[in-house]
């Protein structure tokens, strides 16, 4: 069960100017001009920061509203709709102003999904293929806005119709809460992504869940939405990664999802 995604940034160091030149240079100093003026695209750059910002706002509005929205007989689909129309909406109300005789590309990243239950992610159905909210039932909410490709993701889970629960349904979701949360306090330069792994099995095993195989933590960039650089929630057999050092003025976005079974999901 899918708790949070959101994006993680290593704070960023203060930018210096960049200026640019005009006037005729030798071959050497135009080198050195490209090289400054080069797209600075990660957190050392303000203007980077404050889209990672905006997006993260707007997602969160978006998630905010859908996660009012589930209700007892709500309709999967309209609630997708809904999230996908407010980070449409609150995207267009900002950089609009031509950069370079270029529009500045901004909307969804990743469409509303709302999977329940069993089913792990992914879930964004057409009305025709839709469901309605039960009572009881576990209900995990994601999506992603961006603002000229920097990314904003966002992902809760709830139990429909608010009752409090003390079953596996509680496990879980506290497996997955705690593990976010420390995901999010071990994403800093130094550390490495081994250490969120060692920690989520940690986690797991104390709620007697099972972090879910196949589930990467992905670094972001401007434009990709799955860098190559990831945290995985388990390693097995078939699937490993390399592990690495967090470097500053880098993104992350923290994708945890706990079972209460196996953890192996399959296709539906």
């Amino acid at each position: 069960l899918k708790s949070f995604s959101r994006a993680q940034s290593i704070a960023p160091s203060p930018a210096g100017d960049n200026p640019l030149h005009s006037s005729p240079l030798s071959r050497a100093r135009m080198s050195d001009n490209e090289e400054e003026n080069e797209e600075i695209t990660d957190l050392s750059n303000p203007d980077v920061t404050t889209k990672y910002r905006s997006a993260g706002d707007i997602v969160q509005k978006a998630l905010q509203k859908v996660l009012e929205g589930c209700v007892v007989d709500a309709d999967i689909a309209t609630l997708c709709e809904l999230g996908d129309k407010i980070m449409e909406e609150e995207t267009g109300k900002l950089y609009n102003k031509k950069v370079k005789d270029k529009k500045i590309e901004k909307g969804i990243a990743f469409p509303t999904c709302i999977s329940v239950n069993e089913v792990l992610g992914h879930y964004s159905p057409f009305k025709g293929e839709s469901k309605v909210l039960k009572a009881g039932e576990i209900v995990k909410v994601d999506m992603a806005c961006h603002i000229d490709g920097y990314i904003g993701a966002a992902a809760h889970t709830i139990v429909v119709g608010g009752d409090k629960v003390e079953d596996r349904r509680a496990d879980v979701v506290m497996a997955a809460w705690n593990c976010a949360e420390v995901a999010l306090r071990l994403v800093q330069v130094g550390n490495t992504n081994t250490q969120i792994t060692e920690a989520f099995g940690k986690i797991a095993e104390d709620f007697k869940c099972k972090p879910v195989q196949g589930v990467l933590s992905h670094q972001l960039k401007k434009h990709v939405i799955d860098g190559t650089k990831a945290i995985i929630g388990i390693e097995t057999e078939d699937q490993k990664v390399d592990e690495f050092e967090f470097e500053m003025n880098e993104v992350y976005c923290i994708d945890v999802v706990m079972s209460t079974g196996e953890g192996k999901g399959k296709e539906t």
